[in-house]
C-alpha cells in the first residue's frame, strides 16, 4: 500500500511542479533529492539527522517512558530538511515572533511554514495503512450511512489554477499545535491532512481521493482488474537536471503493484446502495431527468412527421380511460373522459417522449394543454400506459421483420423449385398477415398472433435459422480470410522496407525482421487451420441452437404425414369459422364434402396412423388446434368469456377449520357461480392468498352462457354445422362438433382461465396499490402545525416567523419504563431532552408515594417548560393514557399560565406509528446513536408536528424504509419494486407543490432528503448538487446558478427550476449579485418575463422608463394591485405573439405574487373521535366492528341505586322456606326480620337494582353488557352467572368511539348466530347448501372417527395386540377357525374387545370390562364378560371363546352347512328351491353362518311352498334354538325335526337381515328413552307401579355408546318399547326395524289368540318367554308372572291403541328394559337399566341361572344392526324375548 502511494505521488510530482512558483518549484527539488538519497543511502542516516537538528522539530510531545511514542518521535525526527539559510531563519520564528512583528509594523506578516515530505519506507508502511484503513472506514460510513450529512470537500483543481498559492496559504493558517495532536496510531493529524492534497479537476473524483484515501481515476475503472502496471514516463525522465545544471539520477525502475480501487475494496452491493457506479455516474451526467432514464422502458423521441403519437394517444385514452376493468375496482375513473381527453393525452405524451419534461411539471406549467381532462393522477397513468406502449411497439415491430424475414425465405424456397414440381405444403406469410399484425392492440392480441404465425412458420423458421446460420459462418471464415491475406501483406512490405535499407541494418531491426519472418511462416502455415477451427467451432453453436428449436410435437408429427390435407376437407378455414364467431351468424356456409369421412380417411393411413379412427383423431386435432389458435377467434372468445366467466369457491379440510368469522375469506368461504364482473376491492387478492396457503380451492368455470341459450359452446357448434339430413353429413357435423368442442375446451378456455386469473389479480393488487397511495396522502398532505395567534409575533421569545419549537413526549404504557421528552428548534434540531421516570402514574391515587412521585414530575416537566418555551407540545399517541397526559399537561400549561403569564401552549395527540418505524431505523440509530428508542420516538413525534412532509422522508433512503409502515393489511403481496414507485409518487407530488428551499437542504440535512423528489432530479442527482454546493462552500443565490454553478443541463433546468426555492429575503445584502424576487416563488424562470410585465402593468408604469425588477418589489408589498389586470386580454395577447394559450399560467402568476410559495396542505386538525379512537387503541375498521366476538374480563356488576320514591314504596318478600326477607332491589335474601331490611335502606347499604356487567376488553377498552343481554334466560342477578375476573366471550352490539366504550353481549343465541345477525354478512352468491352437507360430513367423519380411536395398552399376552378393528379382521382372515385377538377397545380405557374367528369372514367381537385397573394402561384384576366374572385373559378365552368355537365348528362341519350362503336369504331360498325340484318329497334344509349377526347360523327349510329362515345362537353352554337349550348337534337337530310345525312366536319378515360381516356387542342393557305424551297414554291403561317404574326408566342416564347385552343362552333380540318395565313380552310383540319403524306382529300360526306371559324364573332357571300353554313345559312356568298377565293385556292393548295399527316411525327414542331376576326385584333391573341412541338399537338380554355355572352373555357384533336389531329384511329370534 505504501509503495502504490508513493508511485502516485511521484506520478503527480510534475503537475504539482507546474502549478508551483519558480523559488517553490526549487524547493520541492531539494526536498526530491534529499527524500531520493535516502532512499539509495539507508546507511547516511545518521548524517541526515545531523544536518536537520538545527531545523523546528515540531514532532509531537511524547511520553519517554512509552517505546511506541519514542519509535513514533524517531520517525518522525527524520521528515524535514531546509531549503536555504534564509527559509530557516524564518522557519526559526514562532507565533509570537510573527504577533509581536504584527505589532510593530500593523500589518499582516506571511507565515512562511517549513514544508515537509515524508518518506514512505517499509518501516512506516504498516503505520499508514493503519490510518488509511481507519481513514477509509470513518468516511464509508460517512458516505454509505449518512452521505447527505458529510462535512463539506475541498475545493475543486479548476479554482487552485486560478489561484496558486492557495493551497500554501491555507496551510500557513493552520497552527503548529496540530503537529503535536496524534492520531491513536502516534501520527500528526497535520500530515494526513497534506498527505490527501487535492489533485483532480472533478469534484466527484476529488471526493473519491477524500474518501478512499487513493489517488484514482474514474476513467482507470475500466482497467481496474489489470493485475499490474508501469509507469509510462520512466524511460523518458530518466534524469533530471536541477537550476545548477547538475544531473540527478532517478529511479529508472519501478516496483510493479497490485492496483486496487473502489470496486476491489468495496461490495457491489454498496456501491449500488451509494450510487457510486458506473452507470450512476452516467446519470449524473446525462441532460436527461433521472426518473426518466432509471424507468425499465426507455422513452424513445416520436420523429417528425410520424403518426405515432396520435396512434398512442388513441390507445392509452382506450385503455386507460374508456375499457372498464373486468372487476369492480376504480370503475369510478373509467367512462367519465371525453373523446376530447385524446388531443390532451397526445400533447402530454408529446412533453414527455419528445421534451423529456416529467409530470409534477406538466402538471404545474403546462396546465393549458392537460386540464381539466388531466389531472396529476391521470398523467401519471399516461406516463406509466406510455411504458407499455413502448413495449408493445417494440415487440410488434420485431415480429413484423420476422414476418417479413420468413417471406423472403419462402419466395426464395419457391424461385428455387422447378417448374414442374408440386408446390410444398406451406403457408405464405401475406401483407393481410402483417397489416393484422400491426393493428393489435393488446400483449394478449399479440401472443395470438405469434402463436399463430408459429403453428404454421414453425417448419419455415427452422430452416430460416439454419441458412442465416450458414451465411453468418461463411462471412466469417470470408473476414478471416480476408484479415489473414492483409496481415500476410503488411508483413511483407515491412520486411521490404528494413531490407531496402541502405545502411547497415541496427540489432534492433534485425530482431525485428526476425520476428516478422516467424510470424509470417505462422501464417502460412497455420493460417487456414485457424479458419477452419472457427468455422468448425461457430457450426457447433448453430448445430446447438437450431436443435433446440426444432419443429416438433403432435401437431408436426400430424402436418408431416399429410392429415393437413384431410384438415382441408372440414368446409371452412379456421379464418371463415372465427367470422362467424366474431358475427353471431354463419356468414361462411359450410363446403360439404360428398364423400364420407370415413371412406376419405382410408386415404390418409400411414405407419404413424395406421387405422381409420386414428387418422380421424389426428384429423380432429389438426383442426382443433388450427381454431384454437385463430387470433381472431380467441379475441372473439376473449371478450365473451371475460364478460360472462364466473368462479367458484370451496374450502380444504384445512380452510375448513381455519376460515372462521375472523379470517378474510369467511364471507366468501363457499361461493357457487359468481361472476367475475361482480368481484369488488381486494376480494380476489384474499382468495388467491388463501389458496396459496392451501387454505380454498378457487376455480373459473369453463362453461359460460351463451347470447340465448345456458351454453356458449353448443351455440358456436351451430356456425360449424351443415343443416342436411343424410348420413354422411351427419357424420361429417359429427367430427365438426367433436372439433369445436376440444378446441375450447382443451385449448383456448385454459389459456383465457390463466389470463383471466392473472388480471383479476392485477386489478386486486392495484387496488390494493391505490389504497396505500391515499393512506400515505393522508399522512403528508398536512401542513406543519400553525399555532395561529396564541403568541405575540414581537416577542423575540416567542416569534414563529422561522419555525416553532415542539416538545415530543413519547412513552410505553408500561408504567415501569420512563417516558422522554425531546424539544426541536425550528430547524428540527434536538437542543434539550428530558426523562420522566413517573408520568404515567395516577394523580388521583390513595398510594401517596405514587402521588408524590407523578408530582416531582410534573414539577420537573413545568420547569423544563419554562426554559425552553415550546410552541406546542405533541404527545405520542401510544395508548389511552394519552388522554390521561394530554389532561395532565393541559393543567400543568394552565398552571404555568397563571403563575408565570406564559401564552396558551396547546397540547396535541399524535400518532406515534411512523415514531416507532423511526426510533428502529438505520437513520434513526445513526443520527441519534446515543439516544434510547424511545427518546428517538419523542424526537420523531415532535418533527411530524412540525412538518410531516419532512419527517416522513427521513426514511425515503437507499434501505427503502418507508416500506415498513403499514399502509394495508396486503401490502406484502404486492412488488416491492412497485409499492415503492406508488409511494415516492406521492413524495414527488407534494414535494414539489410545496417546494424546496436547496439553501436549507445544504445546511440543514433534515431536508435533504426532499431534494430527491424535485422534478427533473433523483436521488444522484440531487446528491450530485448537494455536494457541489457543498465543496464550493456557496449557496444558491439565484436559479441561473443552477446551470453556470452546478453545471446542470437544460432539460434538468426546466424541469427542476421553478420547484426549488431561494429565500431571497435571508440574502439580503450579504451577496453582491442580483437578487431575483421570483426566485423564491413558484414562477417559472420562463416566465419571469411576464410576471414583470404584469408588475409593471399593475403599478401603471411607462414601458419605457419603468424598472420592472423595481416594479415587482413594488408589487409584493401591495399585491391587491394585481386584481385589477385584465389577464384575460393578456392572454389573447401572448397567443397571438406565438406562446400559445397561457390564460391558466398567468392567474397562477398572480396568485403567487400574491403570496410566494404560500403552502397549499391542508392544515393540521386534531383527530377526530374515529380517529383518535383507531389511533390509541391500534384498530381500524376491519379489525374492530359491530358484532365481532371477542374475550373480556368481568370487572364488576353495575346497579341502579333505588330514587327516593322508590324506597318508600319498596314492599320486601319473605321466603316461606328460609323465613327469611329479600331485599326487592339488591336480591339479599339473608335478612332475617322486616326491620332489617329497611335498616339496610336507610343505612344506604343497598347498591340497588343490578343493570349490567362491566367488562374489559384485550384492547384495553371498557365493556358493558346490560342484564337484558347477559343471557337468552331471564337473570335477575348477574352475579348468579358472572364473577368478577371471569373471562366469558361477548359479541360487539355498538361502539361509543368518543367513550371508548363499547356495548356487548353474551347470550348463546347471539355468540352462535345461528341467523348471522352479527356476523358479517355472507356474499350473494354463497353456497350454503354446499356448506351445510360438508358441516354433515364433518360432524359425522368425527363420529366415526371417535369411535375408530383407542388408547394403546401395555398388556403381555400372546393374544394381546394393539390394532384397530380392521387390522383384527385383517389379521385373523389368515388364521384357523376359533382364534382369536384381543385388543383394545375404543369404547373407554377400562374396556377391551376379544375378537375370534366365527367362520370365514365371519367375526365376533365381544367387549370385556376391567375392574381394579391400576392406570389406564395396565390390565384389570377383574374382568367382566357382562355380569360373568373372569380373572385373567385366558380364563375368558378358556371358558368362554373356546366352548362356542367348538360348537360353532360343530355346526360348521354338519353335513347340510353350506359355506357359500353366509346366512343371506336368497341365496338359501335358491339352493332350496333347486334342491326341491330334486326331491320334491323331502323337507331340505341347510345351515349357514350369518355375517349379519355373528354368533348365530342361519336354518333355512322349505317345509312346503315358502322357505322359512329361523337361527340358532352359539352360547358357551351349547346350543339356543327357540329359547331351548342343546349341549349337541344331534340333540339340536331331533328337536328341530319334531317341532318345526309348530306355531312360529312372530310373523317372520320375508326379507334377509343386511348389516357388516361382523359386529360389535355391548353388555349395558339398552335404557328407556320415551317421550312423555307416551307415557301420558300408556299410563291410562298402567297400574301406579308399573307406571312409576317406566317413569324411573325414562330418567335412567343416556350412554350414547352402549351396546347391546348378552344373556348365556344367546343374543336377544329387544322391543322397541316394553310397556310393563318388569316384564317381558312373548311373542307377537312389536319388533323394531332397521329403518326405525314398528311392525305390527301378526297372530300365530295358530291362528289362536296370543297368549302374554312373563317369563317364569328361579334360582335354578333362565327366564325365558314361554311357548303357547300347549307347548310350554309347567316346570318352566313362573308363577308370579300369572298376576301380571292381566296388566300386560291391558298395557298392550294400552299401547297398541295410541299407537295406531299403522308401523311406528323409529324417530323416537324407545326404552326397552331386560327383566335378570324374579318379580320382588323389579326395581333393580330397571335401576341397571343404561338407555341407547335411537340409531344404535341392540337386543335384550335373558339372564339364565343354571346349576353351579356363572351367568354368562354372549357379544353383539359391530357393523351389523347391533346383532338384535331387525329390520323389514330381518327374522326375529324366536327362541329369545
Amino acid at each position: 500500500m505504501a509503495d502504490f502511494v508513493d508511485s502516485e505521488a511521484s506520478e503527480s510530482d510534475s503537475e504539482i511542479e507546474d502549478e508551483l512558483e519558480p523559488h517553490e518549484r526549487k524547493k520541492l527539488k531539494k526536498i526530491k533529492a534529499v527524500s531520493d538519497s535516502e532512499d539509495e543511502e539507508e546507511d547516511d542516516e545518521d548524517k541526515i539527522r545531523e544536518e536537520l537538528k538545527d531545523l523546528i522539530d515540531d514532532a509531537p510531545i511524547e511520553d519517554e517512558e512509552s517505546d511506541a511514542d519514542s519509535d513514533a518521535s524517531d520517525r518522525n525526527a527524520k521528515r524535514k530538511k531546509s531549503d536555504d539559510d534564509d527559509d530557516e531563519l524564518d522557519d526559526r520564528l514562532e507565533d509570537e515572533d510573527y504577533e509581536l512583528i504584527e505589532e510593530n509594523l500593523g500589518v499582516k506578516v506571511e507565515r512562511k511554514r517549513f514544508k515537509r515530505l515524508k518518506r514512505i519506507t517499509d518501516e512506516e508502511s504498516d503505520t499508514e495503512e493503519r490510518d488509511e484503513n481507519l481513514n477509509r472506514e470513518v468516511i464509508a460510513d460517512q458516505l454509505f450511512v449518512n452521505s447527505d450529512e458529510e462535512d463539506e470537500r475541498k475545493s475543486e483543481r479548476s479554482h487552485r489554477k486560478n489561484e496558486p498559492e492557495r493551497y500554501d496559504e491555507e496551510m500557513s493558517e493552520e497552527s503548529d499545535a496540530d503537529d503535536f495532536i496524534v492520531d491513536d496510531y502516534g501520527n500528526s493529524i497535520s500530515e494526513k491532512k497534506r498527505k490527501r492534497r487535492p489533485v483532480f479537476t472533478d469534484a466527484l473524483l476529488q471526493e473519491g481521493q477524500d474518501i478512499f484515501g487513493v489517488d484514482f481515476d474514474y476513467d482507470e475503472f475500466d482497467k481496474y482488474d489489470e493485475d499490474e502496471y508501469e509507469d509510462e514516463s520512466a524511460d523518458e525522465d530518466e534524469y533530471e537536471e536541477d537550476d545548477r545544471g547538475e544531473k540527478h539520477t532517478k529511479k529508472s525502475q519501478r516496483k510493479k503493484v497490485q492496483k486496487k480501487s473502489i470496486f476491489d475494496i468495496y461490495e457491489p452491493s454498496e456501491l449500488k446502495r451509494g450510487h457510486f457506479t458506473d452507470m450512476d455516474n452516467i446519470i449524473r451526467k446525462t441532460d436527461i431527468p433521472e426518473r426518466m432514464q432509471l424507468r425499465d422502458v426507455p422513452i424513445p423521441s416520436v420523429p417528425e412527421g410520424s403518426n405515432e403519437l396520435e396512434d398512442e394517444a388513441e390507445w392509452i385514452f382506450k385503455q386507460a380511460f374508456s375499457k372498464p376493468p373486468i372487476s369492480k375496482v376504480q370503475s369510478d375513473n373509467y367512462g367519465r373522459k371525453q373523446s376530447t381527453a385524446i388531443a390532451k393525452v397526445k400533447k402530454a405524451l408529446d412533453f414527455i417522449r419528445n421534451q423529456h419534461l416529467e409530470v409534477p411539471f406538466i402538471a404545474f406549467y403546462r396546465k393549458e394543454y392537460v386540464q381539466p381532462d388531466l389531472k396529476i393522477k391521470d398523467l401519471w397513468k399516461v406516463y406509466k400506459y406510455d411504458a407499455k406502449w413502448c413495449i408493445l411497439q417494440s415487440r410488434k415491430r420485431g415480429m413484423v421483420q420476422l414476418f417479413e424475414r420468413i417471406r423472403e425465405h419462402q419466395l426464395d424456397k419457391l424461385d428455387k423449385l422447378p417448374e414442374d414440381a408440386t408446390l410444398p405444403e406451406m403457408r405464405l406469410i401475406k401483407d393481410d398477415d402483417i397489416d393484422r399484425l400491426k393493428v393489435v392492440q393488446t400483449p394478449e392480441e399479440l401472443k395470438d398472433v405469434h402463436d399463430h404465425f408459429l403453428l404454421y412458420c414453425a417448419p419455415d423458421i427452422e430452416s430460416l435459422k439454419a441458412i442465416e446460420h450458414q451465411k453468418r459462418r461463411e462471412q466469417r471464415k470470408k473476414d478471416r480470410e480476408i484479415h489473414v491475406r492483409e496481415r500476410k501483406e503488411d508483413i511483407q512490405r515491412e520486411i521490404k522496407e528494413i531490407k531496402s535499407l541502405d545502411e547497415e541494418p541496427s540489432e534492433e531491426d534485425e530482431e525485428k525482421l526476425r520476428a516478422l519472418q516467424e510470424e509470417l511462416e505462422a501464417l502460412q502455415v497455420d493460417g487456414n487451420e485457424m479458419i477452419v477451427d472457427v468455422d468448425e467451432d461457430n457450426n457447433e453453436k448453430g448445430e446447438e441452437a437450431i436443435k433446440v428449436s426444432r419443429d416438433t410435437g403432435p401437431y408436426a408429427r400430424c402436418r408431416k404425414a399429410g392429415i393437413c390435407g384431410f384438415a382441408k376437407l372440414f368446409g371452412l378455414t379456421p379464418e371463415q369459422f372465427a367470422e362467424n364467431l366474431r358475427d353471431s351468424y354463419q356468414r361462411h356456409e359450410v363446403d360439404q364434402e360428398l364423400s364420407d369421412p370415413f371412406e376419405l380417411a382410408k386415404n390418409y393411413i400411414t405407419t404413424h396412423f395406421t387405422t381409420v379412427d386414428e387418422v380421424l383423431d389426428a384429423a380432429k386435432f389438426v383442426v382443433a388446434r388450427q381454431i384454437a389458435r385463430e387470433p381472431l377467434l380467441r379475441k372473439s372468445v376473449r371478450e365473451i368469456f371475460y364478460e360472462r366467466a364466473k368462479i367458484s369457491v370451496r374450502p380444504t379440510k384445512k380452510g375448513m377449520k381455519e376460515i372462521d368469522e375472523f379470517h378474510a375469506c369467511y364471507t366468501n368461504k363457499y361461493l357457487k357461480n359468481k361472476p367475475v364482473r361482480d368481484l369488488t376491492g381486494d376480494e380476489f387478492l384474499k382468495l388467491k392468498i388463501a389458496e396459496q396457503d392451501k387454505l380454498l380451492t378457487l376455480t373459473i368455470s369453463e362453461r359460460f352462457e351463451g347470447n340465448t341459450t345456458n351454453s356458449f359452446l353448443d351455440e358456436i357448434k351451430q356456425l360449424y354445422y351443415r343443416d342436411e339430413f343424410a348420413q354422411h353429413v351427419q357424420n361429417w357435423n359429427k367430427l365438426r362438433s367433436e372439433c369445436v368442442e376440444l378446441a375450447l375446451t382443451k385449448m383456448v378456455i385454459p389459456d383465457l382461465r390463466k389470463e383471466l386469473d392473472s388480471i383479476l389479480l392485477a386489478e386486486s393488487k392495484e387496488f390494493v396499490m391505490e389504497a396505500c397511495s391515499r393512506k400515505i396522502f393522508n399522512w403528508i398532505k398536512t401542513a406543519p402545525y400553525d399555532v395561529g395567534d396564541n403568541f405575540d409575533e414581537n416577542d423575540y421569545e416567542w416569534e414563529t416567523s422561522k419555525g416553532i419549537r415542539v416538545l415530543g413526549l413519547a412513552y410505553v404504557p408500561d408504567h415501569s419504563q420512563a417516558a422522554f421528552c425531546a424539544i426541536i428548534n425550528h430547524d428540527g434540531d434536538v437542543t434539550d431532552y428530558l426523562r420522566l421516570p413517573h408520568i404515567l402514574k395516577r394523580k388521583q391515587t390513595n398510594n401517596n408515594n405514587e402521588k408524590a412521585l407523578k408530582e416531582a414530575d410534573l414539577d420537573t416537566l413545568a420547569e423544563f417548560i419554562r426554559n425552553k418555551k415550546p410552541h406546542v407540545i405533541a404527545i405520542g399517541g401510544e395508548s389511552r393514557e394519552a388522554q390521561n397526559l394530554q389532561v395532565d399537561l393541559r393543567e400543568l400549561i394552565q398552571q404555568i399560565m397563571d403563575e408565570d403569564k406564559f401564552p396558551e401552549i396547546n397540547v396535541e395527540i399524535v400518532d406515534n406509528d411512523f415514531a416507532k418505524i423511526f426510533s428502529n431505523s438505520k437513520k434513526g440509530e445513526v443520527e441519534f446513536r446515543e439516544y434510547p428508542p424511545l427518546l428517538r420516538q419523542a424526537v420523531s413525534i415532535a418533527r411530524r408536528l412540525r412538518d410531516p412532509l419532512v419527517e416522513f422522508s427521513q426514511l425515503c433512503s437507499p434501505d427503502e424504509e418507508i416500506l415498513c409502515l403499514r399502509y394495508h393489511t396486503l401490502q406484502d403481496h404486492l412488488s416491492k419494486e412497485d409499492l415503492a414507485d406508488a409511494i415516492y409518487t406521492e413524495f414527488i407530488n407534494r414535494t414539489n407543490e410545496v417546494g424546496v428551499d436547496i439553501n436549507l437542504a445544504v445546511q440543514n440535512p433534515l431536508t435533504v432528503n426532499l431534494v430527491q423528489f424535485i422534478c427533473g432530479l433523483g436521488p444522484r442527482k440531487g446528491q450530485a448538487l448537494i455536494k457541489i454546493l457543498k465543496q464550493t462552500n456557496q449557496r444558491l443565490e439565484n436559479r441561473t446558478q443552477l446551470v453556470t454553478s452546478c453545471h446542470m443541463g437544460p432539460k434538468v433546468f426546466i424541469n427542476c427550476s421553478g420547484f426549488i426555492k431561494i429565500d431571497t429575503n435571508s440574502l439580503g445584502d450579504s451577496t453582491e449579485t442580483y437578487v431575483e424576487v421570483l426566485d423564491g416563488s413558484r414562477v417559472h424562470p420562463e416566465t419571469y418575463e411576464w410576471a414583470r410585465k404584469m408588475a409593471v402593468d399593475a403599478l401603471e408604469y411607462d414601458d419605457d422608463g419603468a424598472n420592472p425588477a423595481g416594479a415587482l418589489e413594488e408589487i409584493l408589498e401591495a399585491p391587491e394591485r394585481l386584481k385589477d389586470l385584465d389577464l384575460d386580454a393578456f392572454a389573447v395577447e401572448l397567443e397571438k405573439q406565438g406562446f400559445g394559450n397561457k390564460g391558466i399560467t398567468l392567474y397562477d402568476i398572480r396568485e403567487e405574487l400574491e403570496s410566494r410559495y404560500r403552502d397549499k396542505r391542508i392544515p393540521y386538525e386534531p383527530p377526530t373521535n374515529e380517529e383518535l379512537f383507531d389511533m390509541l387503541t391500534k384498530e381500524s375498521a376491519e379489525t374492530f366492528y359491530v358484532g365481532k366476538m371477542l374475550s373480556a374480563t368481568v370487572t364488576g356488576i353495575t346497579h341502579r341505586k333505588p330514587s327516593s320514591d322508590q324506597l318508600d314504596g319498596a314492599n320486601p318478600a319473605r321466603n316461606d322456606e328460609t323465613g327469611m326477607w329479600q331485599c326487592p332491589f339488591c336480591v339479599k335474601n339473608d335478612f332475617p326480620e322486616l326491620s332489617d331490611v329497611w335498616e339496610h335502606f336507610d343505612a344506604q347499604e343497598c347498591p340497588g337494582t343490578a343493570v349490567g356487567v362491566k367488562l374489559r376488553l384485550d384492547n384495553g377498552l371498557f365493556g358493558f353488557i346490560h342484564i337484558k343481554n347477559l343471557s337468552d334466560k331471564h337473570v335477575k342477578n348477574p352475579e348468579e352467572r358472572v364473577q368478577p375476573g371471569m373471562p366469558i366471550h361477548v359479541r360487539i352490539i355498538k361502539i361509543y368511539a368518543e367513550k371508548f366504550n363499547v356495548d356487548c353481549t353474551s347470550k348463546s343465541s347471539d355468540l352462535a348466530d345461528k341467523n348471522n345477525q352479527w356476523r358479517p354478512p355472507k356474499d350473494d352468491f354463497y353456497d350454503q347448501d354446499t356448506e351445510d352437507n360438508d358441516m354433515k360430513k364433518e360432524v359425522e367423519s368425527k363420529k366415526v372417527k371417535a369411535r375408530q380411536q383407542y388408547t394403546k395398552r401395555v398388556i403381555v399376552h400372546p393374544a394381546f395386540h394393539n390394532i384397530s378393528y380392521a387390522e383384527s379382521v385383517k389379521l385373523l382372515k389368515s388364521m384357523d377357525q376359533g382364534e382369536v385377538v384381543v385388543r383394545p377397545s375404543s369404547k373407554a380405557t377400562d374396556h377391551l374387545t376379544v375378537t375370534w374367528k366365527v367362520a370365514d369372514e365371519v367375526f365376533q367381537h365381544i367387549d370385556v370390562r376391567e375392574v381394579g385397573k391400576e392406570n389406564t394402561f395396565s390390565l384389570g384384576t377383574s374382568l367382566f364378560i357382562g355380569t360373568e366374572e373372569f380373572e385373567d385373559l385366558d380364563e375368558i378365552i378358556a371358558r368362554h371363546i373356546n366352548p362356542m368355537a367348538g360348537y360353532a365348528r360343530d355346526l360348521i362341519t354338519f353335513k347340510y352347512y353350506r359355506d357359500g350362503l353366509c346366512g343371506v336369504r336368497d341365496k338359501a331360498e335358491e339352493l332350496l328351491k333347486d334342491e326341491k325340484k330334486k326331491n320334491s318329497n323331502k323337507i331340505h334344509y341347510f345351515l349357514s353362518a350369518s355375517k349379519s349377526y355373528p354368533g348365530k347360523f342361519m336354518i333355512s327349510y322349505l317345509p312346503r311352498n315358502s322357505c322359512r329362515h329361523e337361527y340358532v345362537s352359539v352360547t358357551p353352554d351349547g346350543f339356543k334354538f327357540r329359547q331351548q337349550m342343546f349341549d349337541n348337534i344331534n340333540a339340536l337337530m331331533k328337536w328341530f325335526k319334531e317341532h318345526f310345525k309348530d306355531p312360529l312366536p312372530v310373523q317372520t319378515p320375508g326379507s334377509t337381515p343386511r348389516g357388516g360381516s361382523s359386529a360389535r356387542s355391548s353388555y349395558a342393557t339398552p335404557g328407556l328413552s320415551v317421550h312423555n305424551e307416551a307415557i301420558q297414554r300408556v299410563a291410562q291403561n298402567l297400574p301406579s307401579h308399573m307406571f312409576n317404574s317406566l317413569a324411573q326408566a325414562t330418567n335412567t342416564p343416556h350412554y350414547p355408546h352402549a351396546n347391546t347385552p348378552y344373556t348365556p343362552s344367546g343374543q336377544t333380540p329387544f322391543i322397541m318399547m316394553t310397556p310393563h318395565t318388569s316384564q317381558t313380552p312373548r311373542y307377537g310383540q312389536l319388533t323394531p326395524t332397521q329403518q326405525g319403524q314398528f311392525l305390527r306382529p301378526g297372530a300365530p300360526v295358530s291362528r289362536g289368540p296370543p297368549t302374554y306371559r312373563a317369563s317364569p324364573f328361579n334360582s335354578g332357571a333362565s327366564p325365558r318367554v314361554m311357548m303357547p300353554p300347549a307347548q310350554t313345559t309347567p316346570s318352566r312356568r313362573h308363577s308370579a308372572a300369572q298376576d301380571d298377565d292381566d296388566e300386560w293385556d291391558k298395557a298392550q292393548s294400552a299401547w297398541g291403541s295410541s299407537r295406531g295399527k299403522a308401523s311406528t316411525p323409529r324417530g323416537d327414542s324407545v326404552g326397552r328394559t331386560t327383566p335378570r331376576g324374579s318379580g320382588s326385584r323389579h326395581d333393580d333391573f330397571v335401576r341397571k337399566t343404561p338407555q341407547y341412541e335411537l340409531e344404535r338399537p341392540s337386543s335384550r338380554s335373558s339372564v339364565r341361572s343354571s346349576g353351579g355355572r356363572s351367568i354368562r352373555s354372549t357379544p353383539r357384533t359391530n357393523s351389523s344392526p347391533h346383532s338384535m336389531v331387525l329390520g323389514d329384511d330381518s327374522t326375529p329370534l324366536y327362541d329369545e324375548t
